[in-house]
Parts: structure tokens; sequence; C-alpha cells
């Protein structure tokens, strides 16, 4: 399973940087000109980059303490991939037009649906008792509440987004950083994992 979502979400991350491409050759004359271009491209690529990167390793972490995959966290999964095939979809509204209230709805909107598929994984295996024995549930839960409050946030900014993109692209930079550092767990936990 780990190795499956590793595969997919690999080719999510790389088919996202097919669509920065110049518009026309460059000559010297013209290069930072038509680079400029990209600007909005770069700029979503970046922030979807960082954001995939971040749920893969939070991925990797929860995989490396389950002990048992069912039938249902095989489907969890499987639907946390669908929302994180989407991304690129996103990405690349608002690298076309960052500015429009839509896009960055509808890219938020993903990022939600991307967190609510986490939170419904995580919880599930938390409430099956998939979890490997010294796994602290108290410490799945913690997380658990911080994975919602992703949810609450992505909900704010697909909402904000249609009175000020700019609020929307900060509340959507701050999950990123709640998250840059997966949650602590204990050395017992590290040791045994």
């Amino acid at each position: 399973l780990e190795s499956f979502s590793d595969g997919i979400i690999a080719i999510i991350i790389t088919i996202m940087v097919f669509d920065i491409k110049m518009n026309e050759v460059p000559n010297e004359h013209r290069f930072w000109a038509e680079f400029l271009k990209l600007y909005p491209k770069i700029i979503s690529y970046m922030l979807s980059f960082l954001t995939l990167a971040i749920m893969w390793v939070n991925h990797h972490q929860l995989f490396h303490q389950i002990r048992l995959i069912d039938r249902k966290s095989l489907w969890y999964n499987i639907h946390l991939l669908f929302w994180m095939s989407l991304v690129p979809f996103g990405t690349n509204l608002v690298g076309a037009n960052p500015t429009l209230a839509l896009n960055i709805s509808i890219y938020s909107l993903i990022f939600l649906m991307n967190a609510l598929s986490f939170s419904l994984l995580r919880g599930y295996a938390v409430r099956k008792n998939l979890l490997l024995e010294h796994v602290k549930k108290e410490t799945q839960v913690r997380i658990l509440k911080k994975n919602i409050l992703a949810v609450c946030i992505y909900a704010s900014a697909a909402i904000v987004g249609w009175w000020s993109v700019y609020i929307s692209y900060l509340l959507l930079l701050i999950v990123p950083i709640m998250y840059f550092i997966p949650e602590k767990i204990t050395s017992n936990e590290i040791s045994n994992s």
C-alpha cells in the first residue's frame, strides 16, 4: 500500500511541473520578460509541491505506525489519493489566473478535501485499533485535531477568496507551516516504527 501510494504521489508531483513552460521560445533580450510571465505558475507549483510533500511525509509516518491494513483502510487511502490527484488541476487554475476568486476557491476546496480525506483515514485507523501497540492513541487524536483545524482553514480560504484572494493565499500558507515538522512522537515510537 505504501509503495503504491508513494508511486501515485510521485506522479502527481511530477506532472505539476509540466505546466510550467514558456509560451514563446525567448531570445537573450526577451528571456526575463518571458520568465516573469511564469511567476504565478511557479508560485502555485511551489505551494502545491510543498503541501503535497508534507502530506507525503505525514502519510509515510502514519503508515509506519499502522500494524494492519484492512479493506476499508485501502478505500480511505484511495479516497485520499483521488483528492491528491486533483492538486495539479487546482495548481494549473491558480497559475493561469491567480487573482480570480473562483480559481482560488476551487484550489482551496481541493486542499480541503485532501485534509478531510487524510482525517478520515487517520480517524479510521485510530477508531479501529489498526495502530501498532506502542503508538499512543492520544498522540494520534492530537494529530487528528490538527487535521480538523487544517480542514477549517482550507474551508475559510475557499470562502474568503470571494472577498480577498490574498487572504486566501495567506490561509493556504498557514497549513504547510503548521505541518512543516511532522507531529512529534516519543522515542519509543520512533525506535519501534
